[in-house]
């Protein structure tokens, strides 16, 4: 009965042990939705770009603001160092001289003041535009424009993030895969080493073949340090672009071919309608022809609605009825204002809006251009990479197998060290060069969908 209680126990253990270190070792993959999904979220110039986008938008609700009345409080206090008035008194003791009278004061005080001292009064003055020209209408498009030109700024940084993060997660993959094939090659070189040293102790090869063993395994070390030096540094760059400290993780999203791809042409026609930076100048077009809409509205008169009133103050103005009984003055019209003539000025701020809008028109059908060239380019590119590929397959299993034959004819003393080093450094090459190719195809499909603004499907493919 301790027994079976002793492997129950045991049992038990060993099971939460291993289900422990599967958790572990599941923790430590990093496929690339995960590391997509950790850059969305920590990403600093996304946050940024967002930002941007923010202050589009309260910029045009605060545009938007122009369509109300504005209404102000008003309020002024005054204190002079002497009251404003006439003093008659000198005429006063003129005429006491010329009359003969002997007190001027018998006459009076011949002098009036117009105000206090001390002034303070307040109210309200609202202002409505009426009518502009379309000025306010166009801000507000301008403002519209400018948001949605944020928005295409946003969507373009994210999509360059996703090439970026494709290029540096396959560069990892690739420095890993080189890692693989370097650590194969210095174990093969290794294992010449330890049959040439036998051939050699048994005299059926020369000193200077089990010589040159030596020298193969030296250079495959070296090239396995230095290739697990570039895969330390590609993680770096990866950590940098995911925002993390470090990335330590296993990458398991293989390189993949893609089997879905579409005509050249479906993906030049998604360029120029998709492409974020060509929508963003077409809205900067529509900007400029709101920029003419502005300046022709200068030909057009302002009408404005006003009105104000005097709710407090302190009888500023001895004699005025409306202040000394208490009322509440208040004032309401409506103002027109034309420009005349300014020496020609908006005429030629309308012809210098106008060449504005023909340049965008310009800069956008070079642009589309030049997004159809680099699309075919790309797009070829990732044929040719598959193709390499293929062909690769082919010559790894070639050389595969000829390393076999080499190191069993030099086991039977009819093939040198050489030409065993020679094959076994053949296979390693074919495998690092297919392994490039398939690294130059990953990110050749990411750059295409960038171009034609569908970078998000690019995760369909890394599965």
């Amino acid at each position: 009965m301790k027994g079976n209680i002793k492997k129950c126990l045991v049992n038990g253990f060993s099971l939460v042990l291993f289900f422990g270190l599967l958790t572990e070792v599941q923790a430590q993959e990093l496929t690339f939705s995960e590391a997509y999904a950790i850059m969305n979220k920590e990403n600093t110039l996304i946050k940024a770009v967002e930002k941007q986008e923010e202050i589009h938008e309260f910029k045009l609700k605060a545009m938007k603001g122009l369509r109300y009345p504005s209404l102000k409080a008003v309020g002024v206090g005054i204190y002079m160092d002497r009251s404003l008035g006439l003093d008659f008194n000198g005429l006063r003791n003129g005429m006491v001289d010329f009359f003969g009278i002997s007190n001027p004061e018998l006459l009076g005080d011949w002098s009036t003041k117009f105000n206090k001292r001390d002034m303070a009064m307040g109210g309200f003055m609202a202002t409505w535009p009426l009518y502009t020209g379309g000025k306010i209408n166009a801000a507000i498009r301008a403002h519209e424009l400018e948001r949605e030109m944020g928005e295409k700024d946003l969507s373009n940084t994210k999509n360059k993030l996703v090439s970026e993060l494709a290029q540096r997660y396959y560069q990892v993959k690739l420095a890993d895969e080189a890692v693989i094939v370097r650590q194969k090659v210095y174990d093969g070189m290794l294992k010449h080493l330890h049959d040439a040293t036998k051939l050699e102790e048994n005299g059926m090869i020369a000193p200077v073949e089990k010589l040159s063993a030596d020298v193969a395994v030296s250079e495959a070390n070296r090239q396995l340090v230095g290739a697990k030096k570039d895969a330390s540094l590609a993680r770096v760059a990866l950590a940098n672009t995911m925002e993390v400290p470090e990335v330590k993780e296993v990458l398991i999203s293989d390189f993949f071919t893609a089997t879905n791809l579409e005509s050249l042409k479906h993906y030049q026609d998604l360029a120029v309608n998709n492409y974020p930076m060509l929508q963003k100048l077409a809205l900067q077009k529509e900007l400029a022809e709101e920029g003419v809409k502005v300046k022709k509205s200068s030909n057009y008169p302002t009408v404005l609605a006003f009105g104000q009133t005097l709710l407090v103050h302190n009888n500023p103005m001895p004699g005025l009825d409306i202040l000394n009984n208490n009322k509440k003055p208040w004032t309401v019209g409506v103002g027109v204002s034309y420009t005349l003539f300014e020496g020609f000025k908006n005429r030629n701020e309308i012809k210098a809006a106008k060449a504005t809008k023909e340049s965008v028109e310009l800069y956008e059908h070079k642009a589309q251009g030049d997004i159809k060239m680099l699309v075919e380019k790309i797009y070829k590119d990732i044929e040719k990479q598959e193709e390499q590929i293929k062909n690769l397959s082919v010559q790894e299993t070639l050389a595969t197998e000829f390393l076999r034959v080499r190191t069993k004819a030099f086991s039977e003393g009819f093939a040198t060290s050489t030409e065993v080093t020679d094959a076994e450094m053949n296979l390693s090459g074919v495998k690092l060069m297919k392994l490039q190719a398939s690294y130059e195809y990953a990110i050749g499909v990411a750059s295409l969908l960038e171009y034609t603004g569908l970078s998000s499907e690019f995760l369909q493919y890394t599965k």
